[in-house]
């Protein structure tokens, strides 16, 4: 008889893995914020681009570039840039800069502002560069204090490919540039131009060109972004969830419940119209939650006794579009990977392994992109539901909302209190609001 093999386990990934406390996650240096880096680099590029046309005694004449600057894949590829560059765009204007004077070779006041743009292109390019190595070095530097080394799944790492560097978006958009001159072309050839080349149009020749040009770059900025993920070796960080310190901003998925863990004989959230396409979401894995379901439901809610429903207040689905103003638990902890410095999306990671202390926050909290804001004691959770929507609290009508009671949230961990209305979805009040008489008494 013959032996039946195990079913085979996972493959996983075995990495350091390094815990922080919250003074050692702030200590990540200040880099330039990505606002600055990208409209300090857009801006003036298109202020020179327009002093050469317009102004210059010398003034910029593209001649045979006219018919490429004038296509749909110029205009597409203009936009994938200027969205998709980020951190990257003062290099981007570097080149720039370089071409128009390899294009012009200007002299006097023209060779001045050349000279000029690209030295400013340069310092910015350069600024933004010192600032991801600075983040490189502290995270090499966690690294090799690593406290011990943990097994990941292969497969929670497949985000961080390189394909996934960039936006799906970008990819789609330079893809689209490139096939659609050649469906054109192809068209013609077979239909209209008797099967030569030589009669095809030659402005389709131009946007194939540029959509070869704009995907050259994208590219560019991917192998980038490659490079500087290479530089610093992977492991898993435990970090504090506090979007005010740290390089990291965090979203929440709010009216959101995992599909992995519905029960469907009493959930009904699952077979929901919403939801008939929920491999189309955004954040795969996750479906919205219904209003009438008998579980999660508004009423299924509201219903429940005070006891019970503190056992779910921490749940940013019970509250739907008003998780927006709950509060994440000070003491709330998650583990990453592929945090690499400045643009990197880092995926959470199911390790348990607490060296510092702290509670491991609930599933819903993801790491968003590593970008500097202007200002990190600014920056709050930024709440979507699986199909990638903002989440906007309701608001309260204090002449019309039937408030059923206000339940103090600080047993759970939660500074504030929920507040239950007939007919809506929990809200989150993190300072106590009087309730008038009348409805004290009518509750009573």
């Amino acid at each position: 008889m013959e032996n039946q093999s195990a079913p085979a386990s996972p493959a996983q990934k075995e990495i350091p893995f390094r815990s922080l406390h919250e003074d050692q996650w702030a200590q990540v240096p200040r880099g330039i914020p990505d606002l600055w880096l990208s409209v300090g680099a857009w801006v003036p590029l298109g202020t020179l681009l327009f002093y050469l046309i317009r102004f210059a005694p010398q003034p910029l004449v593209f001649g045979s570039w006219a018919p490429v600057l004038l296509t749909y894949s110029f205009f597409i590829g203009v936009i994938v840039l200027l969205g998709g560059a980020g951190r990257h765009a003062a290099w981007i204007g570097l080149a720039a800069a370089i071409w128009f004077d390899a294009l012009l070779e200007p002299t006097g006041t023209e060779q001045q502002v050349l000279q000029a743009a690209m030295g400013y292109f340069g310092l910015l390019a350069i600024a933004g560069l010192i600032g991801q190595l600075r983040f490189a070095a502290l995270l090499n530097s966690w690294r090799r204090q690593a406290q011990e080394r943990v097994k990941v799944p292969v497969e929670a790492l497949q985000p961080l490919r390189y394909t996934q560097l960039l936006p799906s978006w970008m990819w789609g958009l330079t893809s689209a540039i490139v096939a659609w001159p050649l469906l054109k072309a192809g068209w013609q050839f077979f239909t209209g131009a008797d099967m030569d080349f030589a009669a095809i149009d030659a402005e389709l020749y131009y946007e194939l060109g540029v959509g070869l040009g704009v995907t050259a770059l994208v590219q560019l900025v991917g192998l980038f972004k490659w490079l500087e993920s290479r530089s610093v070796p992977l492991m898993a960080l435990e970090i504090p969830v506090a979007p005010a310190v740290g390089p990291l901003g965090f979203i929440g998925l709010g009216n959101a419940l995992p599909a992995a863990q519905l029960q469907p004989v009493q959930c009904s959230c699952a077979a929901a119209e919403a939801n008939s396409k929920a491999e189309d979401f955004k954040y795969p894995g996750w479906i919205l939650a219904s209003e009438q379901c008998a579980v999660h439901g508004i009423r299924a809610v509201n219903q429940l006794a005070p006891e019970q429903f503190l056992k779910i207040a921490r749940e940013p689905w019970a509250y739907g579009a008003n998780a927006a103003a709950l509060q994440s638990a000070a003491t709330g902890r998650m583990v990453i990977a592929g945090l690499y410095g400045w643009g990197a999306k880092p995926v959470r990671l199911g390790v348990r392994g607490f060296f510092s202390g702290g509670l491991q926050t609930g599933a819903q909290l993801l790491p968003a992109t590593a970008r500097e804001p202007l200002r990190r004691a600014d920056r709050s959770i930024r709440w979507v539901d699986p199909q990638g929507n903002a989440l906007l609290p309701e608001a309260a009508d204090a002449g019309s909302d039937r408030v059923i009671d206000r339940l103090n949230l600080a047993s759970v961990g939660l500074r504030g209190h929920a507040v239950r209305v007939a007919g809506q979805r929990v809200r989150f009040e993190d300072s106590v609001a009087r309730v008038p008489a009348a409805r004290d008494a009518a509750r009573s």
